[in-house]
């Protein structure tokens, strides 16, 4: 991939993301989602934040499988160990009848701090699936504005941060196809993984190491080419879409606020 195609790749995108939420505010309304559940106790209130949050889940045009992904790495590194923590806490209690390892916690307590773990979880992968990388580093330049005045090369470690993610998207496909072919040439008749050949495996994990320096090379050549505007950028804008977020986002408090306060009741 050349720089030149890159570049033009670039401003294309930028065009197309004019309609999209503004940064700043899609960050604002997501840290405030993230802190809404551990605000409000009512079951009712996290139906209707769960609703609120499919309905900008659709709105957002996330992939079912970006979604199912997210799913299944949270289950992973946070269901899955706590739970089995909470096993192993209730089973040395039953045992030594040790008070130190008595769960102090019910069952409804348990799945609230499981449940706000998971929105603050499934608000991040909203958010940075929703925008654009370039945006993210570019609102990144903006804040750390006072480290450039006193000297520290911010612009520097943000363009090989974005060259980086550049190539690696471009090279996602390339590596996937090299490595099934590859894949296909060391296994068995018949694809069946007990004949593998463990010293093709090596030379495949070895010729993906070496032609990862080689992608350092066109890295470095690309970072000292262009220019930070090209790659990354930021510019608050307020358009018809973010107020209709902010205006539904009020919307949302208001109504949790008053089935937390028993206006419904």
């Amino acid at each position: 991939m050349s720089s030149n195609s890159t570049l033009t790749n670039l401003k294309q995108a930028q065009s197309a993301e004019r309609s999209d939420m503004d940064g700043l505010i899609k960050f604002i309304l997501a840290t405030l989602l993230a802190i809404l559940p551990f605000w409000v106790q009512n079951m009712m209130s996290f139906g209707v934040l769960t609703i609120y949050l499919g309905i900008m889940t659709l709105a957002s045009k996330i992939k079912p499988k970006t979604l199912l992904i997210s799913a299944t790495s949270y289950a992973i590194i946070v269901l899955i160990p706590y739970l089995f923590g909470l096993l192993m806490n209730t089973l040395i209690y039953s045992l030594s009848n040790n008070a130190l390892f008595a769960n102090q916690q019910g069952t409804y307590e348990s799945f609230l701090r499981l449940f706000r773990l998971f929105i603050i979880w499934y608000v991040s992968i909203l958010y940075f699936h929703s925008t654009p990388i370039k945006t993210v580093l570019g609102m990144l330049d903006k804040l750390l504005k006072p480290l450039k005045l006193l000297g520290v090369p911010v612009e520097d470690y943000l363009k090989v941060v974005m060259c980086v993610v550049i190539e690696l998207k471009s090279m996602g496909v390339e590596v996937k196809n090299s490595l099934g072919e590859s894949m296909r040439s060391v296994m068995g008749e018949g694809g069946r993984w007990f004949k593998i050949n463990v010293k093709g495996i090596a030379q495949i994990i070895v010729s993906l190491i070496v032609d990862s320096f080689g992608k350092l090379e066109k890295i470095e050549s690309f970072v000292e080419k262009v220019n930070p505007e090209e790659l990354y950028y930021y510019c608050f804008k307020l358009s018809k879409r973010d107020v209709v977020v902010v205006l539904s986002f009020i919307m949302l408090v208001s109504l949790m606020w008053m089935i937390e306060i028993g206006y419904f009741v």
